[in-house]
């Protein structure tokens, strides 16, 4: 009995620890943009990779290709689908693989409540000169991700997050600003990831451009850039050399159609089949 009082307790403690920090990182998401706050809840839009279709094209044998793009189709809170155009029937696992490039970006079109990534986390708070340090800890074991430390700065803008998993730890840098579609609300203009593997250390940077649909901004580019940098040791008279490789790529968005039904449509249809 004595045992699960003491249970009892701490997992009050844990819960009420959890709830006031995550209302500390609401304050962030109530001055952060996004869509969903501006009445968006049926959204259909396309999305382009650059030579996406000319590397099909060189790589795969799959006919004359005129324009590969999808064609994404999102209903609220978090249902949606993804199309690929442009390919012949068939090709079941070139569409997914294709699907999988982008599914990861619709993040930046629609962003979750960023509160949400860290439900289920105890957090814990402290003072750090520049702003603030949220420690997030899976105390149940059972996250892909047991511990992340997110960092805001004074006025309260998100700045960075660190996560840290058995073999991997990645660095996440944010930077904000408003726009004049978005009524003061802070808008994700870049986003940094850096990580390490060994000798090499990699870094993402997506850049975003807006464009603003009937008062809503919405994403209209994300230029990708991937860098990959070797550090080799020095050896003998050789001295310690870095060698670095850059690619990128860049994402198009366009075609939005906003709150007009044809989404929920579309992914009804689909359910009924």
């Amino acid at each position: 009995m004595k045992k699960l009082l003491l249970f009892t307790i701490l997992a009050i403690s844990c819960a009420g620890w959890a709830q006031e920090k995550i209302e500390e990182l609401e304050q962030f998401e109530i001055r952060s943009y996004a869509p969903q706050k501006s009445g968006v809840t049926d959204l259909v839009f396309e999305a382009r990779i650059d030579n996406l279709t000319e590397t099909l094209s060189k790589n795969l044998v799959l006919g004359k290709l005129v324009d590969v793009s999808y064609k994404i189709y999102w209903i609220s809170p978090t249902q949606y689908k993804i199309e690929v155009q442009g390919l012949p029937k068939g090709f079941f696992e070139v569409k997914e693989d294709l699907i999988s490039l982008i599914k990861g970006k619709l993040e930046f079109v629609l962003p979750e409540r960023f509160s949400e990534k860290f439900k289920g986390y105890t957090l814990k708070a402290e003072a750090i000169p520049d702003g603030k340090l949220i420690h997030a800890i899976d105390a149940t074991y059972t996250m892909a991700i047991p511990e992340a430390d997110i960092v805001l700065d004074k006025t309260g803008q998100l700045k960075t997050v660190e996560t840290r998993a058995p073999m991997s730890a990645v660095k996440t840098e944010f930077f904000h600003s408003p726009k004049s579609w978005s009524n003061n609300k802070l808008v994700l203009d870049k986003i940094i990831l850096t990580s390490g593997q060994g000798q090499t250390k990699f870094t993402t940077i997506n850049d975003i451009d807006y464009a603003n649909v009937n008062g809503v901004g919405f994403p209209s580019k994300i230029a990708i850039k991937n860098i990959a940098e070797v550090t080799i040791p020095a050896n003998g008279k050789e001295k310690e050399k870095k060698v670095k490789n850059e690619t990128g790529t860049t994402i198009r968005f366009t075609k939005y159609e906003v709150n007009t039904g044809k989404a929920q449509r579309y992914i009804n249809d689909g359910i009924k089949r």
